[in-house]
């Protein structure tokens, strides 16, 4: 069955298409969107009207139970993420900036679980949320595709910032941002709406303040640093979000 979405304007619309009743609420300008997928989960979200994401989101187990609660900011991933197991325990709180995974809490009980008993309770061993049964090479495309394009500017008519939305709303690509006389201050490429692959900073007189990479919204590999004067200050690699090893040159390494 191919998944498909419902808008909740009115409840009674969605109720007929076989959504149950909304609990995400919306910011004022945007609206709730449902989609049922094939296996009976559920999973809904806030978006503008031009479909990019901003807001909440909920997703359910094919009980019904909340799966996770978070939030969307501009299509990029943002605020804290609860995680729950099928009975209702809280079990993981995710912090999201931009679409950068910032700081993550794991219940320590968690880590003395089985993987039968993970399983039975919603998570897989390596943490990944059981959600849907649609394919997920399919859902990759779809996700990977850009629909949308994007041009935000300064009152002066200077761009501010430029990227693309996927199908779902979610940036995806390479996104520009620019200081406000024109000079570059970011690079940053997203996949469904969190940071992928490479990054880079500048200072604002255009030299290289940051350079790196992430992998699923975690800081991943060599990260570099440099200093308004373009001296290096520094440089951590990472690995799946965690310092392996640093090296400080004349100056204190940004956070």
């Amino acid at each position: 069955m191919v998944p498909f979405a419902c808008r909740l304007l009115p409840v009674l619309t969605a109720a007929s298409l076989g959504c149950a009743t909304p609990r995400t609420a919306c910011p004022l300008g945007t609206d709730l969107v449902r989609r049922v997928y094939s296996g009976g989960a559920e999973a809904e979200w806030c978006r503008r009207p031009d479909g990019v994401r901003q807001g909440g989101e909920t997703r359910y187990y094919e009980s019904g139970a909340e799966l996770a609660t978070g939030g969307w900011l501009d299509g990029a991933q943002s605020g804290v993420w609860r995680y729950r197991f099928n009975d209702g325990h809280n079990w993981r709180a995710d912090r999201w900036d931009d679409g950068a995974l910032v700081a993550q809490t794991v219940d320590p009980a968690v880590a003395a679980m089985s993987p039968a008993e993970l399983d039975a309770r919603g998570p897989t061993v390596s943490g990944i949320i059981k959600l849907t049964s649609r394919d997920p090479l399919l859902d990759r495309l779809a996700r990977e595709r850009p629909i949308t394009s994007f041009v935000g500017r300064y009152a002066s008519g200077r761009p501010r910032a430029a990227g693309s939305y996927d199908a779902d709303g979610l940036r995806t690509g390479v996104w520009d941002f620019w200081y406000e006389d024109g000079r570059p201050e970011r690079e940053v490429q997203y996949l469904a709406g969190v940071r992928e692959r490479e990054a880079r900073a500048w200072h604002p007189n255009g030299q290289p303040a940051t350079e790196g990479a992430y992998l699923a919204g975690e800081r991943d590999g060599l990260w570099r640093w440099w200093d308004a004067g373009g001296r290096p200050l520094g440089e951590t690699i990472y690995a799946a979000g965690k310092k392996i090893s640093s090296t400080v040159r004349g100056g204190m390494l940004a956070p």
